[in-house]
């Protein structure tokens, strides 16, 4: 359970899922594979996990080139000057969005630290109701 959430919060973090993709999917890949065929399926699920995530990890670059070369092929100097601007951040700039990365992670923590206590309780008091109805005292 641990993981999923882990693994929702980076697919909800598009700038830092890109970097750490292939080593996410190479885990899951190894432990989807050794859990279905041994030892050499986790081996097969690992590094078809890691290819999976080097072709996201590089799908962001490939489109910002394509992006350049259109803009140099058709002589957009606006263009080609948004994109370099894009790249350049101010050190300021940089600790603000980290601030909000963290915010937004912390966030969804907290929401998922409350949420699923309570649904386990909730689960853990219908087994119990319907115990007790059944005639078998639910155990304390």
């Amino acid at each position: 359970m641990k993981a999923i959430a882990a693994t929702a919060m980076l697919f909800l973090c598009s700038g830092c899922w890109r970097t750490i993709a292939p080593t996410v999917l190479a885990t899951a890949g190894a432990g989807i594979g050794g859990a279905v065929a041994g030892p050499g399926g986790a081996a097969a699920g690992a590094a078809t996990g890691s290819l999976a995530g080097q072709v996201i990890s590089g799908e962001g670059e490939v489109q910002e080139v394509r992006a350049e070369l259109k803009a140099l092929t058709t002589g957009d100097v606006e263009a080609l000057i948004q994109l370099q601007a894009g790249k350049s951040k101010s050190g300021f700039d940089a600790v603000v969005d980290g601030i909000y990365r963290v915010l937004w992670l912390l966030g969804i923590g907290m929401a998922i630290w409350f949420v699923l206590p309570w649904i386990w309780a909730k689960s853990h008091v219908k087994k119990a109701v319907a115990k007790e109805l059944n005639g078998v005292p639910a155990k304390s």
